[in-house]
């Protein structure tokens, strides 16, 4: 059996927002369904446990040593890193050194850009001297060209679905508690040509279109959910928006899209991220500027009919390109040298 190390954020801690319908629980599924012996490591909570009365600094190098530890108990034939950013660049060269049959992949679910804050491309690069596979949720390949290393691969990292968490089939009821659910924290938002805060979205699409039932979640403190309470949310809309900080970005959106479309909304979304080049009209709705949401909006709105034939189509092709077991083999293809491209309907690698 091969066995595969899965480190990165679980969340059992600290039991942050979206933490059941986060990416790592979803590849891990995808992995066991396919037939992988697998482990999920959360690096940041071992380090918090082995640096509680001492400190943040401590725990964290008592996790590397465990870590090393572990892989020698394990013996892992590939480790999956997903943002695990506290575990060092000089652990996963030990590593190695004492696997030489290791492959190492890591994955990164933030945005990239030459604007984004500097932080999330360091920590991509920390480990480019130390994993064979790197991924990211864009794929824009003049971005993802920047990580490239001889020897080493760079691709597109769809955001996972799985039946098994996003459960709704929102397409399925006419009359849903609420018409439209935008669901973000309240930092800046690209909002056609301009960036501002998400509850000032909200609060244009309230007065452009005030006969929509608008639900909206995350941008202020008592509004904030996580957990079940997280998935439920997503239970009351018929209608989701994909809004993320930045949709100029070729294929990038936050993992929203998948809470979306896996639970069987309507996705809107701004044109501008490419996603009309792998779905069509009829599957999700795109829009190119605010006044274009705002009439889809109370299109949609009058037409439930309509609503729920596109969400359904959108959400059937969405559940078979991005499922956690498509998603997981591109991954376990690309460790174990089985990858070939045209196996998949979206970008892969990087040139």
């Amino acid at each position: 059996m091969t066995t595969i190390l899965h480190i990165g954020q679980f969340n059992k801690l600290r039991l942050k927002r979206c933490f059941l319908n986060q990416i790592a629980p979803k590849i891990s599924n995808g992995l066991i369904r396919n037939g992988y012996q697998v482990l999920n490591y959360d690096d940041r909570d071992m380090a918090r446990l082995m640096g509680l009365g001492v400190s943040k600094r401590w725990g964290v190098w008592r996790m590397n040593r465990h870590l090393i530890s572990y892989c020698q108990k394990v013996l892992p034939d590939a480790i999956i890193l997903g943002h695990a950013d506290t575990v060092y660049p000089e652990t996963l060269a030990e590593l190695r050194d004492r696997f030489p049959h290791l492959r190492v992949l890591q994955y990164n679910v933030d945005w990239i850009h030459p604007d984004c804050e500097i932080g999330n491309v360091q920590r991509i690069q920390s480990k480019l001297d130390v994993v064979d596979i790197t991924l990211v949720t864009t794929g824009d390949q003049k971005l993802l060209h920047q990580f490239k290393r001889p020897g080493n691969m760079v691709g597109f990292l769809p955001n996972p679905t799985d039946n098994s968490i996003e459960t709704a089939n929102m397409y399925e009821i006419k009359e849903p508690t609420a018409d439209l659910m935008y669901c973000a924290g309240n930092g800046t938002r690209q909002f056609g040509e301009e960036e501002i805060p998400a509850l000032e979205v909200v609060q244009r699409i309230q007065q452009k279109v005030p006969q929509v039932k608008l639900f909206a979640a995350g941008m202020t403190p008592d509004s904030t959910f996580s957990g079940a309470v997280y998935q439920r949310a997503f239970e009351q809309a018929g209608m989701g928006l994909n809004l993320s900080r930045r949709n100029d970005i070729f294929l990038y959106s936050s993992d929203r899209m998948a809470h979306i479309m896996g639970n069987g909304q309507l996705c809107l979304m701004d044109r501008r991220t490419g996603y009309d080049r792998l779905f069509e009209e009829d599957e999700i709705v795109f829009y190119s500027t605010p006044e274009e949401l705002y009439a889809l909006i109370w299109e949609f709105k009058k037409y439930p009919a309509r609503r729920q034939k596109v969400a359904r189509k959108g959400t059937e092709k969405y559940r078979s390109l991005f499922n956690e077991r498509v998603v997981a083999r591109y991954m376990t293809d690309l460790l174990f040298s089985d990858f070939k491209a045209e196996n998949y309907a979206f970008p892969t690698v990087a040139a």
